[in-house]
């Protein structure tokens, strides 16, 4: 069966200026056109322009969507997927380590708020004035209650779940650094009802990790919870939390389905 470019874009979820920018950079062979002039595809070219769309669209670089492309026009499926894996196994590194700066700028901006909250409402712009020192780090002691998500306001009366983070900002790239160490040694993982369970052989230094790691996210996340369970040689870990916070645990902990 052959397509024409309007029918792709569609079957493929992108505007048809994307299809022809990507013949322009190579990304993808330019298709055949018809005795009309218009290009023609193939079903074989719209399963390759959705391997395309799919691995671009969870962050994969372009330029590295290329050499996918390459293995994916070649290799076995067991190849590509291997390839795919370690690509997003890099980008899953940086978006945890972002989230850890995001918040520590999110903690900044909410302090930074509250000290021009209270400036005085009189008299020039100075040296000393709040607005000019605005970036300046606050030593007012005690934690910034940071929001994780945003959801749709309830309905008056029902409970509302707090999905926020109490912890210094500074500490929070530290924090994630920790739990991206930790993760990875899981031997399984299965999702559960509100998250993740993950399974780890067990050593009195993992054991020590996992319940620190736990209780201290737990301090400042009151909306996770955790459970350690020992077993002989095995140590589980369930982490869950409120369906408003799906993305927290999926970003810091792995997918939870």
């Amino acid at each position: 069966m052959t397509y024409r470019i309007a029918e792709v874009a569609e079957l493929v979820g992108v505007p048809t200026t994307t299809l022809r920018y990507y013949e322009d950079i190579g990304l993808v062979a330019t298709p055949t056109r018809g005795a009309n002039g218009y290009r023609t595809y193939t079903d074989e070219d719209v399963q390759r322009l959705r391997f395309v769309t799919a691995t671009k669209n969870i962050g994969i670089p372009l330029s590295d969507v290329a050499e996918l492309v390459k293995a994916y026009d070649v290799e076995d499926c067991s190849v590509v997927a291997h390839q795919v894996v370690e690509m997003v196994s890099e980008r899953l590194a940086e978006t945890q380590t972002r989230i850890g700066e995001l918040v520590a700028l999110a903690a900044d901006l909410q302090r930074v708020a509250a000290r021009l909250a209270v400036a005085p409402g009189a008299g020039p712009c100075g040296p000393s004035c709040p607005c000019a020192t605005a970036a300046t780090p606050t030593s007012t002691p005690g934690r910034t209650f940071v929001e994780l998500t945003r959801t749709p306001t309830p309905p008056v009366g029902s409970p509302v779940a707090s999905i926020a983070c109490s912890l210094d900002g500074a500490d929070v790239p530290g924090r994630v650094v920790d739990w991206q160490a930790l993760v990875p040694r899981a031997t399984s993982r299965e999702p559960i009802t509100g998250g993740v369970a993950l399974t780890f052989d067990a050593s009195p230094e993992l054991v020590a990790d996992v319940a620190r790691l736990a209780a201290a996210e737990q301090d400042c996340c009151a909306f996770f919870t955790f459970t350690v369970r020992l077993t002989t040689g095995r140590v589980r870990l369930e982490v869950q939390a409120p369906p408003e916070a799906a993305d927290v645990v999926a970003a810091m902990f792995g997918p939870t389905a």
